[in-house]
């Protein structure tokens, strides 16, 4: 659940192609069908050596999104976007709701919806053929070693994404989303995105700066094309303290930075990677208060590491 919600609460931005190339001119459709085409399927999801089957509905209702992602196998889990809102439903019986726009599995679509970043080289690749459907391969190659690089099939009739892989510097693939079914006119309603009643619920609150704004976030070292973008405050539950989220991306991939008060006996220090996502946290202490700080994000761990030892934190400025 925490990889469904973590992966990308970004914002999506428009096309901004100045002079589009064929590879530009593609993703641009498959932006534009991803966001505003009725559809159905199932695809196998692959994280590192995990592999999970979900099932997506996606519709268009007065000009909002709907979508349902429901995994088919393990506990029931499911995430739903309700316009601006981001649903995700546990397996105990019990609901998380976050308010101002969040996506899911295949926010890669909507990130690839801007320009690409000069650190990224993109083409097309040649003819696929993915869940029984004609589709055109294309790569999107990184110019150097901070960032991952993703290969892609196209559905030449819908334009929709079929099948996306992110791919280490060697070419192997640490994360598949691959379309098994697709119905492109599913007949869906309302009803289909209804929210079923649960044993509790609970929201990811904005907290107002003045209970909220203590530290500051700042990382003296990024790669190439990374810079600070959404940075936000977030309590779950009346007991839970603030826990600060400075995001930073080059316009592709995302990394968020964590801050947290804690205990100093409640640190853990330590560094972990499944599949592309690597999350590193450490210790620092701000005056006289401890903090965990951790990263979690989809770079390679070389390089958050390197952005971890160059993250500082300052007390806000008193208002």
């Amino acid at each position: 659940m925490i990889r469904l919600l973590a992966l990308g609460l970004t914002l999506v931005t428009p096309l901004a192609f100045a002079a589009a190339s064929p590879a530009q001119t593609l993703l641009a459709e498959m932006a534009q069908a991803s966001k505003g085409l009725d559809y159905q399927g199932r695809f196998l999801y692959q994280f590192g050596a995990e592999v999970s089957t979900m099932e997506v509905r996606h519709a268009v209702f007065d000009g909002e999104e709907y979508q349902r992602l429901t995994h088919l196998d393990g506990r029931l889990v499911e995430v739903l976007r309700l316009g601006d809102e981001l649903v995700a439903l546990h397996p105990n019986g019990t609901l998380t709701r976050i308010t101002d726009g969040g996506t899911d599995l295949l926010t890669f679509r909507d990130r690839l919806s801007s320009s690409i970043p000069d650190q990224y080289n993109v083409l097309v690749d040649g003819d696929g053929r993915v869940a029984g459907r004609a589709a055109t391969r294309m790569r999107v190659a990184p110019l150097d070693n901070h960032r991952y690089g993703y290969r892609l099939w196209i559905d030449d009739e819908s334009y929709l994404m079929l099948k996306s892989e992110m791919v280490d510097a060697g070419g192997m693939a640490l994360e598949r989303v691959e379309f098994v079914t697709l119905n492109l006119d599913p007949a869906l309603n309302r009803a289909d995105f209804q929210v079923p009643k649960v044993l509790s619920e609970r929201a990811l609150e904005n907290v107002p700066a003045s209970q909220s704004d203590r530290v500051r976030v700042q990382a003296s070292w990024l790669p190439g094309g990374f810079e600070a973008v959404d940075r936000d405050w977030r309590r779950v539950g009346e007991q839970r303290a603030p826990v600060a989220a400075q995001s930073f991306s080059d316009g592709l991939a995302t990394f968020t930075v964590f801050v947290e008060a804690v205990d100093t006996e409640q640190v853990e220090e330590g560094v972990s990677r499944v599949g592309p996502t690597v999350a590193i946290s450490r210790h620092l202490d701000v005056a006289g208060q401890s903090y965990l700080v951790s990263l979690i994000g989809e770079i390679p761990q070389p390089t958050a590491e390197r952005v971890m030892q160059a993250v500082r934190l300052s007390p806000a400025p008193a208002r």
